[in-house]
């Protein structure tokens, strides 16, 4: 009806893609918001703020509506715009979909999820430099999953095999702030995998207790360097 890169997301797709995200009072992105069921999947979970991209103006109307709008072409977005953003929850066109995910990884802030549906040949078949790419950074930071022909009864239908990226853009900087960090409620309608998430919890909070005393010792070392320097 709007572009052949229009596939509305199924909501039992949707629930797939936000099993495990922590959404409660968080921020979002979702670059290709198209008439925007991401988006209200993501409030009527609790989000605090959903941020859109659009290109199809007809469809940039109605998401307009529902959302915080930021523009029309998704891969002129920078990372500037979305510094303050906890997740990217994304349904790329299919026709394009490595280059959406290559660029939420670059522009997604540090501790950010990015969660990603995509055409599952393009990771079967790495034949482009992107391609490749988005590859060694599914080795590195995240993992797949295949849905099928997930949309072969959807609104709008195709039998194109379909996968599920997740992505977590790791922490670099020194100045980052963790409190908080991944430490809120369990996750609604999460499955245990081999490790509890309450012990994966306890295990981040541990972590972070023992960054904020190495933070600690080094600004009481420093003191005591400057006081002993002299004599």
């Amino acid at each position: 009806m709007f572009s052949r890169d229009f596939f509305p997301t199924p909501p039992e797709v949707i629930q797939q893609m936000l099993m495990s995200v922590d959404i409660p009072g968080k921020v979002f992105l979702e670059p290709s918001a198209g008439k925007g069921d991401i988006v209200e999947a993501l409030y009527k979970r609790g989000a605090s703020q959903v941020l859109t991209f659009e290109k199809n103006p007809d469809l940039a109307t109605i998401v307009k509506e529902k959302s915080r709008f930021l523009g029309e072409d998704f891969l002129q977005c920078t990372p500037e715009q979305v510094s303050h953003i906890d997740c990217i929850v994304m349904n790329p066109p299919f026709s394009a979909d490595e280059r959406h995910i290559l660029h939420a990884w670059e522009i997604a802030p540090e501790g950010c999820q990015i969660i990603a549906l995509c055409n599952s040949a393009t990771l079967d078949n790495t034949y482009s430099m992107g391609r490749n790419r988005l590859s060694k950074l599914i080795g590195d930071y995240g993992s797949d999953r295949e849905l099928g022909n997930c949309f072969s009864t959807a609104e709008r239908k195709t039998n194109v095999e379909v996968s599920l990226v997740e992505l977590h853009k790791p922490v670099l900087s020194s100045d980052f702030d963790y409190e908080g960090f991944y430490l809120e409620e369990e996750p609604e309608n999460h499955t245990e995998g081999l490790i509890r998430h309450s012990e994966v919890r306890s295990i981040v909070s541990r972590y972070i207790a023992a960054l904020k005393c190495f933070d600690e010792f080094s600004e009481i070392s420093d003191r005591m360097n400057s006081l002993v320097s002299p004599i």
